[in-house]
């Protein structure tokens, strides 16, 4: 049967906001469970069924937001490239995450759609590709938000191996319009876009998608996913050179880029961290972020464009959109 109420967490969010509308498109009937004093700017515009104030780390919360709907679509997560403290990130993506699995399992929703992001499996080797199957790898780098994701991946598919319907989405670095923090990735654009990043680029690369491919890709696996299975939402392989200047070519400013070597470009983010530490403003990108990303994060979508019928936009168009977005709202 197909998706007739859903429960969004993390509804109003980059991603999250995107799911609810195509939703509320296709004829569903929507909740979302919102944290108290959240913006609710990115759904201004839509009417929601019912909106919860409530925090999937209190598990009575979890169990009022799944109370009556056949399918819930769990979005919310803490997605930072800089934790200085991680407790509030793993206590949001893990125990978060069973909150809702739990109360999901003894409420008997059909299914489950998590949230999971490909930096929770393993990165490939050079010149080739990772997918679903990809062993996970990076424990000698201590990137929070990575390991948050993995573990929480594998609790979820624990439940689904204890019986209840999970399917996973794992999404590349998202990108697009609605971006209100704006992300780790969307400050990326504004950066370029503003004329704020220095015309410097080091190596390593990653894999990205439009916001919009991959809210469709999770309704897609509530739709026609199965049980068990993880489907990557990824469409774009870039170096990080190639990404500055597609967004340095959307903007029409094109500046010189200078490659810095790995150790300079170590010692750089060193001192942006050391920085942030006196701050309490976030880097412009973390050590470990840094370090992460120096192997090619680059990942193969065949299994969602195949079994789910996922398609996705030219990045060029993602980027203009996203630039749009943050000038009209003031961000850029």
């Amino acid at each position: 049967m197909g998706v007739r109420y859903a429960l969004v967490t993390g509804g109003f969010g980059f991603l999250g906001s995107w799911i609810v509308r195509y939703l509320l498109e296709d004829g569903v009937k929507v909740r979302v469970l919102a944290r108290p004093g959240e913006s609710r700017e990115n759904l201004a515009d839509v009417d929601v069924d019912v909106i919860i104030e409530g925090d999937v780390v209190r598990p009575d919360d979890a169990v009022r937001a799944v109370g009556s709907v056949d399918t819930v679509f769990h979005a919310a997560a803490i997605y930072s490239d800089w934790a200085p403290d991680p407790t509030e990130m793993y206590n949001v993506n893990l125990r978060g995450t069973f909150n809702i699995l739990e109360a999901a399992r003894r409420a008997k929703v059909e299914r489950v759609v998590y949230t999971a992001s490909v930096v929770s499996l393993g990165r490939p080797e050079p010149g080739e590709l990772a997918d679903e199957t990809t062993p996970y790898e990076s424990w000698s780098i201590d990137f929070p938000y990575s390991r948050s994701k993995f573990f929480s991946r594998e609790l979820a598919e624990y439940f689904s191996a204890w019986g209840l319907d999970v399917r996973v989405v794992c999404p590349a670095v998202v990108l697009g319009p609605g971006d209100i923090r704006p992300t780790p990735s969307g400050k990326v654009i504004v950066n370029v876009a503003g004329g704020k990043a220095p015309p410097a680029y080091f190596d390593g690369g990653a894999c990205y998608v439009d916001v919009r491919d991959a809210a469709k890709a999770h309704i897609a696996a509530a739709t026609r996913g199965k049980s068990g299975e993880r489907y990557i939402a990824g469409a774009h392989n870039l170096t990080n050179r190639e990404l500055i200047t597609t967004i340095q070519d959307v903007c029409g400013r094109r500046r010189r880029l200078v490659k810095l070597p790995v150790r300079v470009a170590r010692t750089v983010a060193r001192g942006y961290e050391l920085q942030a530490r006196r701050t309490g403003k976030p880097p412009l990108f973390s050590r470990d972020f840094f370090e992460f990303c120096l192997k090619p994060c680059y990942y193969d979508n065949h299994k969602a464009v195949t079994n789910l019928g996922v398609r996705f936009r030219p990045l060029e168009e993602t980027i203009t959109d996203a630039v749009d977005y943050f000038r009209s709202t003031g961000r850029l």
